[in-house]
């Protein structure tokens, strides 16, 4: 049962950090645009996917669960759970608008 809080606590702070904590949204858009200007600049097309780390919440909770519980089938579980919360929480606040 405490793996199971642990694994939706990541992916709930996951989706916190990536949508809802609004301090740290102008500091991560900044830093995805000077990745951007940079890849651009001297033309580091492979270095794309670390742009997803930063806009993606599948990408970021994966690579977090990873490194914190160092299980693959951990880190898949947790990115599942967090996309399923990003889009309960995207479908299920349409009608509040």
């Amino acid at each position: 049962m405490a793996l199971w809080i642990d694994l939706l606590g990541l992916a709930l702070f996951v989706n916190f950090l990536l949508h809802w904590f609004g301090p740290i949204q102008p500091w991560r858009e900044k830093l995805v645009e000077k990745l951007v200007r940079t890849m651009v600049k001297y033309n580091l097309w492979f270095a794309e996917p670390l742009l997803t780390v930063f806009t993606c919440v599948m990408c970021l909770s994966f690579w977090s669960a990873l490194l914190y519980f160092q299980n693959f089938t951990y880190a898949l579980i947790t990115s599942f759970i967090a996309v399923v919360i990003e889009k309960i929480l995207k479908y299920g606040s349409q009608g509040t608008e």
